[in-house]
């Protein structure tokens, strides 16, 4: 081991391989061209071997995970030494480009999951990940191949906003001008701001996400384009440390927005010569003196480009960004209304030009109108085409901001007939502007608010309808073969910020005792008027969100919320007390507490929980849990933790399902969970420090469910698995360091489905799985699929689905 540590056996097996692979290229003809391409991996994977050595001296680390990289250039040598010897056999020289093709993925794939071992844990990333990003480049593992480099850095702390450029949109009309005019001023050199201004819902953000997938701007400003959203509560001191980790550096805390100043100045100069493009999406008016932080008059080539609903004409004339023209207007609406529609036109949608165009105008010119407005007539008959226009022309707008809300809200109307899906939009004025919203926290809340189904068919559908009408963006962040079971980890979905205004708009109607939502926003210490003025009433609201900022003290008056169901809490501040008024919501079911700053905030006051007789659904993000009594919450049903450190001092006897994702200071599973004889679904899913399970895990006789995937380090399951005997969903996939599986796995007569995808050093497939005789499905790789052909036959319900491995990290800029 202490060979390992110095790196002494690495470098020895890696300049072998190298060396044997050098003279068979010079020596060889007949896989000369794959030996090429194996020496060109190999010679870009130098200076990657270099940076995890120093940097695991450096953290005073085990460099335990390469021995997996020394087995296997071990082997390779042997391999490529074999290859050189062969003979003119066409089944031998099948045979052996084959496998030298699979040395070299198997290289590549390993350098892909190690160093997402690296980013995932928040003290490795603070030294010098630059230059292991700056290595990976040549490995030309891009986002197509399996690596991106912008994605690496997004593992980094986990816990911050990405300025990285969102995906262009894939139906862009009417911008060609503007991006012409803009590209021009972009690729010109100098210091200087250009200001977008447009209504909202008028595509600037599209523009300017368009602009930054130009390939000319991405030549010039290579790695050096930051695209920050704004929003209208910006934290200047948290886009600041946005943008340094966005780049892989070293990010600390910063307390006054004057050391946020220096620290931007030296980063940027830091950056050295190279031309930088910084994208301000969504600037408000009261940001102007926000703006001005971001100017440095000495660099040599800095742009900042700023999309607002305003002119701010002390940085200069705008750049407006007009409505569509008619054409262009037509082109989007009839492409938002595609096909469905035009059945009802006898096949030809140009028999209904004036209604078509008379629709149009009511939109104003709004992509984002024209596009709402378009789905919600997909399909229907022309009758409804000419009662939505009639709707419409009730109306005399004042103004074209006016005009496109209304379009908006016309649109909502249209699910008037469908009033769950409708409730469930409203719902989503809740969560903050400019906020990816998870789908899991989406059905903890639908589940308990309106009733649906506990394993979110129901809720998906919902997602679902609002996409198709485009209320709401899904966002698949990789794909994920597990969305059966109802584990929806990897979606989120995302709003335009009219559409949540127009939610907002929606819900604030009527006496606001009687509304059935409300949202707290404390700017400082300051509340607003109906909080200080409430009276004698009570509020009836079911659902109640509140935000704060991170000058809030935690200083809370009483309140009066007997009917509250669903309590979100957005929190900015790195000290949180719970509401003292929590303890009186004895209808309480679903809460949910999100840290939304850069570093993770410590909640205080948690022994609050234990008094909510009717909280059965939990979600904590970005939360440090700090050592407390015992808290027995009674009824609690599911937990889940996000970047969370979960702690041990919670004690749920009736809790079903527990989710904790990328908890990096998760060793092993908490002993107290093998006494929950109720738990259904243990999902423990990218907590790479997860080693071992306990032997006592066996103990739970409910459990239906075991998912365990991206659990890096996990070394093998335990013998007791087999005690499982009511488990019928087993998920390993991208456990790297599971080698083999335990005989007692033959005991699992439920298995249904086993997910073992990306585990690349599973060697083989204990003969007691023919003893699976309820296995339906198995998820692996070609590899792992060799393993289990023997096996069909006395398997004959088995269905092995190949799975194509996505190792890309791009889906974590979400």
């Amino acid at each position: 081991m202490a060979d390992l540590i110095s790196g002494a056996v690495l470098g020895a097996v890696f300049a072998e391989l190298l060396l044997v692979i050098k003279s068979g290229v010079k020596t060889t003809i007949m896989f000369r061209s794959r030996l090429k391409s194996l020496e060109s991996t190999l010679e870009s994977i130098k200076p990657i071997i270099k940076e995890i050595e120093s940097l695991n001296k450096q953290l005073d680390r085990s460099n335990e995970e390469m021995q997996g990289l020394v087995n296997l250039m071990k082997v390779g040598t042997t391999l490529v030494m074999k290859s050189t010897k062969v003979n003119m056999n066409l089944y031998k020289m099948y045979n052996y480009s084959r496998k030298l093709a699979e040395l070299e993925n198997d290289i590549i794939k390993f350098f892909q999951i190690y160093l997402i071992v690296i980013c995932r844990d928040n003290k490795e990333v603070l030294v010098e990940v630059k230059e292991i990003q700056l290595a990976l480049g040549s490995l030309s593992l891009m986002i197509e191949g399996g690596w991106s480099k912008k994605g690496m850095v997004s593992m980094g702390l986990g816990v911050f906003e990405s300025c990285a450029v969102p995906k262009a949109a894939e139906f862009v009309v009417g911008l060609n001008q503007s991006v012409q005019q803009l590209k021009k001023w972009l690729l010109d050199g100098g210091v200087s701001v250009k200001i977008v201004s447009a209504p909202g819902g008028c595509g600037k953000t599209t523009l300017v996400q368009t602009l930054c997938h130009d390939s000319e701007i991405k030549g010039k400003f290579k790695d050096n384009i930051f695209f920050v959203t704004v929003s209208q509560s910006p934290k200047f001191t948290t886009l600041v440390q946005n943008m340094i980790h966005h780049k892989g550096k070293e990010v600390r805390q910063i307390e006054t927005e004057e050391l946020a100043i220096e620290q931007l100045q030296q980063f940027l100069k830091e950056i050295g010569g190279v031309p930088v493009l910084l994208v301000l999406d969504d600037v408000w008016s009261e940001s102007k003196s926000l703006l001005e932080r971001f100017l440095f008059d000495q660099l040599k080539d800095y742009k900042i480009l700023v999309t607002t609903r305003f002119e701010l004409l002390s940085f200069g004339t705008p750049h407006k960004l007009d409505p569509l023209n008619h054409e262009d207007a037509r082109k989007l609406f009839l492409h938002s209304v595609t096909s469905k529609s035009d059945s009802y036109f006898g096949g030809s949608i140009e028999l209904c030009d004036t209604l078509i165009d008379e629709i149009i105008k009511r939109c104003k010119g709004s992509p984002l109108a024209l596009s709402v407005v378009g789905k919600s007539l997909c399909g229907k008959h022309p009758k409804v085409w000419k009662s939505k226009l009639l709707d419409w022309s009730e109306d005399h707008f004042v103004d074209s901001n006016k005009a496109i809300f209304d379009c908006l809200r016309r649109s909502l109307d249209d699910l008037d007939g469908m009033p769950v899906h409708k409730e469930c939009f409203m719902d989503l004025g809740s969560f903050p502007e400019d906020c990816a919203i998870p789908v899991t926290t989406l059905i903890d809340m639908w589940i308990e608010l309106h009733e649906l189904d506990i394993d979110g068919i129901h809720a998906m559908g919902i997602i679902y309808e609002l996409a198709a009408r485009n209320l709401v963006n899904l966002i698949a962040t990789k794909h994920d073969e597990n969305h059966g079971d109802g584990f929806y980890s990897d979606l989120y979905i995302k709003h335009h910020d009219l559409l949540r205004e127009l939610a907002i708009h929606e819900n604030n109607q009527g006496l606001i005792h009687e509304r059935k939502r409300l949202n707290l926003d404390v700017h400082g210490n300051k509340f607003p008027n109906w909080f200080n003025s409430q009276e004698e009433q009570t509020f009836r609201a079911r659902l109640l969100s509140i935000s704060t900022d991170e000058t809030f003290s935690s200083q809370w008056s009483n309140m009066e919320l007997p009917d509250i169901e669903v309590l979100v809490l957005n929190l900015w501040s790195r000290c949180y007390t719970l509401p003292p008024f929590i303890n009186k919501m004895g209808r309480l079911k679903t809460l949910i507490v999100v840290n939304h700053g850069f570093f993770p905030a410590e909640i205080g006051n948690l022994t609050i929980l234990g008094s909510l007789p009717s909280l059965k659904r939990m979600r904590f993000e970005r939360i440090k849990i700090p050592p407390l009594p015992s808290i027995t919450i009674s009824n609690l049903q599911k937990a889940s933790f996000f970047m969370c450190h979960p702690g041990d001092s919670m004690t749920a006897p009736n809790l079903s399902e527990i989710d904790i994702s990328y908890c990096s200071e998760l060793n092993t599973m908490p002993m107290d969970l093998c006494n929950v004889v109720s738990l259904r679904k243990i999902n423990i899913t990218s907590c790479h420090n997860l080693s071992a399970l306990p032997y006592r895990i066996g103990n739970l006789s409910s459990l239906q469910v075991l998912r365990l995937s991206s659990s890096l380090n996990l070394s093998g399951l335990p013998e007791s698995i087999g005690e499982l005997k009511n488990l019928a969903i087993l998920d390993i996939s991208y456990c790297f360091s599971i080698n083999k599986l335990p005989d007692e796995i033959g005991r699992l007569r439920q298995l249904k489905e086993l997910h073992m995808n990306g585990c690349h050093y599973l060697s083989s497939i204990p003969k007691t799985v023919i003893n699976l005789e309820q296995l339906r499905y198995v998820f692996c790789d070609s590899q792992r699929a060799q393993l289990w052909r023997p096996y069909m036959q006395r398997l004959p319900k088995m269905k092995l689905n190949i799975v194509q491995e996505d190792l890309s990290l791009c889906w974590l800029l979400n």
